[in-house]
């Protein structure tokens, strides 16, 4: 049994990546990465309702190269909108349960769940990493596993999920950063110890209270949310979440009903006039949540919150600063 295991998270498309194994999800419909790899599949002859996997149950299907993994693992999990945090970190614990069968496993690649349907991007990369680092600690896994690449498309998230490792793998005992390049090479223990961000993540996240972003889904917005808001969210003790509208189907209006009915606080974004965004804010209003506006041109705002106390920012900086103000105001 392999005594080490390094893990990386480098940009790239999962499809593509060279591995044994590809670690993909069923939420009994598919989505993004685990889309991209079922149209492949289908166009190498293997049509998607062979795909299906039933919650709880997994399937291995050679890929017969149309990726860059010969073989391919899909986990049956929960809907999408029941995908949770906790559900993640299952769902790294079952995929090395499932591989143990096969021991000469060396390699795997997966992706992260959760960032592009509403999750918190740090505890999201943390309850799968925890759950595949506490996996290979406890002895699970392929005997021979050597290697996990985490692989993400989005280079700039790429650096911010690393960040987040780096808070959690390598405060970790027993963890030490490779030679060359970047990752982290998670020895075997007697013992199983972690950071406490890595061991939590995923276990106590429906304790964890959130804040609910709601704000228009444009490039020029990204770096207001990632810079402006997930900081001070953060830094007052809460996940930052989000729901992107383009990843859902149908239920998008009951998942945002659902994460403003237990968010702590509802952060509101006006900028653009987005009608979406003041949909959003009534619902808080009307189920009593406290809600932070914001917008960066009062010109912005439409006549049914202009009497409204609004935090009006010019930048960035003075957008993290004016918000972690009103974060500790709240309390």
């Amino acid at each position: 049994m392999s005594s080490a295991l390094d893990v990386v998270l480098e940009a790239g498309d999962i499809v593509d990546t060279r591995a044994d194994v590809v670690l993909l999800k069923h939420a009994q419909k598919f989505y993004g990465a685990d889309s991209a790899v079922a149209r492949r599949l289908e166009e190498a002859g293997i049509p998607p309702a062979q795909l299906s996997v039933p919650i709880g149950e997994y399937l291995f299907v050679e890929t017969r190269g149309s990726i860059g993994a010969p073989v391919a693992l899909f986990l049956g999990t929960v809907k999408l909108g029941n995908f949770g945090y906790h559900e993640i970190r299952q769902f790294a614990a079952r995929a090395f349960q499932a591989l143990e069968s096969r021991p000469d496993v060396r390699h795997i690649a997966c992706t992260v769940h959760g960032p592009n349907y509403g999750l918190d991007e740090d505890e999201a990369v943390l309850a799968l990493v925890g759950g595949l680092v506490e996996s290979f600690m406890r002895g699970a896994g392929p005997s021979g596993l050597e290697r996990i690449t985490v692989v993400e498309l989005n280079q700039r998230r790429v650096e911010r999920l690393r960040r987040a490792l780096e808070r959690g793998l390598g405060k970790s005992p027993g963890v030490e950063p490779l030679p060359s390049g970047w990752g982290f090479r998670v020895k075997r223990m007697a013992q199983v110890v972690q950071a406490p961000s890595l061991a939590t993540a995923g276990v106590q996240s429906l304790d964890k209270p959130h804040a609910f972003v709601a704000m228009p889904f444009a490039p020029e917005m990204e770096d207001v949310y990632h810079y402006g808001i997930q900081g001070p969210v953060r830094a007052a003790g809460l996940l930052c979440e989000r729901v992107d509208q383009a990843m859902f189907e149908g239920a998008i209006i009951q998942r945002i009903k659902e994460r403003i009915d237990t968010a702590k606080v509802v952060i509101a974004d006006l900028s653009m006039s987005n009608p979406n965004v003041y949909l959003e804010v009534g619902y808080a209003w009307g189920r009593g949540r406290p809600a932070i506006l914001l917008v960066r041109d009062v010109n912005e705002l439409k006549f049914d919150v202009a009497g409204h106390r609004c935090l009006v920012y010019r930048s960035i900086r003075e957008l993290e600063v004016m918000l972690s103000r009103e974060l500790q105001r709240l309390g």
